[in-house]
């Protein structure tokens, strides 16, 4: 598998105006991928018709939700495991701090172990392509700029992606 991604120039430290910029990664996407699609792909590697495979996917977030919403870890074995995460604002006491300060709530993923191992670069794992922003060409291995990619990222020109 290859990850695709572009450069960016941004700040080292968000937040802080006088920090020195620097160069990062930033991935570029090459498409999206359906629940549709995927379980076209899941029908084709089981006895189940895709239409199968989109009830079973559409229950099972139905149950996901419903756990989490009763204050659940839900642990779905070798995928991972999902669990609400609260924000709020703090107060000086233990005594002043009450729902009110709760100022929301995310979901925090933690992958399983062959999740988070589609995730390693190198030996079986992620390699890295990086390719143009749009409208520019990558600089040749002297720095002049004047190479060429064949492949664009569907970036537009402020760094966001695009997609078709």
């Amino acid at each position: 598998m290859s990850v695709n991604y572009s450069l960016t120039y941004i700040s080292s430290e968000p937040g802080n105006p006088d920090a020195p910029k620097k160069y990062y990664a930033k991935m570029q996407a090459s498409g999206v991928v359906t629940m549709d699609e995927m379980a076209e792909d899941i029908s084709y590697a089981t006895t189940l018709t895709d239409g199968d495979v989109l009830n079973a996917i559409r229950a099972l977030i139905k149950q996901v939700n419903k756990h989490l919403a009763a204050g659940k870890i839900v642990r779905l074995e070798n995928f991972g495991s999902f669990q609400l995460q609260l924000h709020s604002e703090g107060a000086d006491t233990e005594k002043e701090f009450t729902a009110a300060n709760i100022t929301g709530a995310s979901i925090q993923f933690r992958p399983g172990k062959p999740v988070k191992a589609a995730t390693r670069a190198g030996s079986g794992g992620l390699e890295f392509k990086r390719v143009a922003r749009l409208g520019e060409a990558l600089p040749d291995e002297d720095g002049t700029g004047s190479g060429t990619d064949d492949e664009t990222s569907g970036e537009d020109n402020d760094g966001n992606q695009q997609l078709g």
